[in-house]
């Protein structure tokens, strides 16, 4: 799913919720100013760039083999004139303060080779903002990751004097309080995650659509696409042009915890191969929920919230109000709302709306490696992931 586009992911063309302050959130701003010729002294300096951290308090992920930071950088620019961002460093210490490691984004090398392109939007507008998702999201299972210092370096024009800010952070690790069960049983792909590369991970909240709801944080930041695939990892027979023909069409859908349903929706057509849903932008700009298209919505408590979309019409078995199990049979895997492809979208989330997302840790899991299966764990699943839930 995505709000880039009313079809996207087809490739065609919110309160941010606050889980916890951070203690040791700590936001300045130096100026690092080229020194400017005397006649020019007695003008202003520019405004100073701020930044700021979504979510708000950013959350350590801890998957099978490592940990992941998965929060973006929100640059505002209050001055007259434009920015690019031509540095970016992450740096951190250890419990102690001491500095522990750094990794970084410049201008080192030419205009092909250097690290700082990696970033493709790295212009601040005059008086706009400017989203980055943190590019080094990715550390060893072993590394404390509790103190952080995240700096930006900024320059008006290829002369123009450069800005430096700064901001100091805290992440925690984050476990859900409710026990969580895959949404599927038997094997089953991850065909899209919560990876640098994943759309889900790539919310833009100043966008068009994001900006027109008042979407302040990124509620599919930790989502899943979950589809069913044959041993050659196939989606479909023939071209895939009926739905059925897909290995996921109907596949039951499960409650992925114990909750109260408070949103089902059903009787949304569901969708064929390379074709449009039975909605135009017009439409989703006044309903942001025709494009989960069938879909259930659970409460676990605990501000934890389980949202099961793009269900097969007709096979919603729920009603909002009805308590349910973990295990529980919600529907069926489908291809309606804004769905490209028969699959499962799913995301344990901070609220009932368009909150910011939380990582699901899924109990009994174990992951295709090549040679067999994983031990079975406690944890997350991430984007190419074959996996499947070992029976409690």
């Amino acid at each position: 799913m995505s709000l880039s586009h009313p079809h996207c992911p087809r490739r065609s063309g919110a309160r941010l919720s606050a889980l916890l302050p951070s203690a040791m959130l700590m936001l300045f701003a130096m100026g690092a100013f080229a020194s400017l010729p005397a006649a020019n002294a007695a003008n202003a300096a520019p405004a100073a760039v701020r930044v700021e951290p979504l979510p708000a308090q950013p959350l350590i992920e801890r998957a099978r083999d490592g940990q992941q930071l998965d929060f973006d950088l929100l640059f505002h620019n209050p001055g007259s004139a434009a920015l690019e961002l031509i540095g970016l460093e992450l740096a951190w210490f250890d419990r102690d303060g001491r500095f522990a490691g750094q990794r970084r984004l410049d201008r080192n090398g030419d205009s092909a080779t250097m690290s700082i392109l990696t970033v493709p939007n790295r212009t601040l507008p005059a008086g706009g903002r400017l989203v980055v998702f943190n590019p080094f999201a990715r550390f060893p299972a072993d590394a404390w990751l509790g103190d952080l210092r995240v700096e930006a370096v900024f320059r008006a024009g290829a002369d123009g004097p450069e800005q430096r800010v700064a901001l100091r952070l805290a992440p925690r690790t984050f476990a859900p309080a409710t026990p969580l069960s895959l949404p599927l049983k038997g094997e089953v792909f991850i065909h899209d995650g919560h990876d640098l590369n994943a759309h889900h991970r790539r919310l833009d909240i100043t966008g068009g659509m994001t900006t027109h709801f008042g979407i302040a944080g990124n509620f599919m930041r930790h989502a899943h696409d979950f589809v069913v695939t044959d041993a050659q990892g196939r989606l479909f027979l023939d071209d895939g042009a009926r739905p059925e023909d897909w290995f996921g069409w109907g596949v039951p859908v499960l409650s992925v915890g114990d909750g109260v349903v408070l949103r089902a929706r059903d009787g949304m057509r569901d969708n064929r191969k390379g074709e449009p849903p039975p909605f135009d932008q017009a439409a989703i700009m006044q309903d942001l929920t025709l494009f989960l298209g069938n879909h259930v919505l659970v409460d676990h408590g605990n501000g934890e919230f389980s949202l099961f979309a793009h269900l097969k019409q007709g096979s919603v078995a729920v009603k909002p109000g009805q308590k349910i199990a973990r295990g529980e049979p919600l529907g069926a895997m489908g291809m309606s709302g804004d769905a490209f492809l028969v699959h499962l979208h799913y995301q344990l989330q901070s609220g009932p709306a368009f909150e910011e997302g939380l990582p699901a840790m899924f109990e009994g899991v174990r992951v295709r490696t090549g040679e067999g299966w994983s031990a079975p764990y406690t944890g997350t699943v991430d984007s190419g992931d074959v996996v499947e839930a070992v029976a409690r």
